[in-house]
């Protein structure tokens, strides 16, 4: 599956791509932020063939803790971004919604 996006889609969604975060949890159910009305404007090409790399499985990596495997690291990691991704998000939409509301504020003076 390949997501397509519109250039003005792209913009966000690239933003949205750069951060500081290992995982990429979440960011597919992020994308409908980048576009109004998700519903009918998200599409995915799945019609043409595409190699995907093989990447080394995270949940080999890490060292046993407290008699836990390695896996059980990468998984409360995970976790931990996914909410520190969501926070994120949350935080850019209400600072948009507040520019937003100046920017229509000052154009009907």
């Amino acid at each position: 599956m390949a997501p397509v996006f519109s250039r003005d889609a792209w913009r966000c969604v690239w933003h949205m791509i750069q951060n500081d975060l290992v995982h990429g949890w979440g960011l597919d159910f992020a994308l409908r932020k980048c576009v109004e009305p998700a519903h009918e404007k998200i599409g995915v090409v799945d019609s043409q063939w595409i190699v995907h790399q093989t990447v080394p499985s995270l949940g080999n990596q890490g060292e046993s803790q407290n008699g836990k495997a390695p896996w059980h690291g990468v998984r409360e990691r995970c976790k931990k971004e996914w909410t520190m991704f969501q926070t994120r998000l949350a935080n850019a939409e209400k600072a948009y919604f507040r520019a937003m509301e100046v920017e229509s504020n000052s154009t009907t003076h």
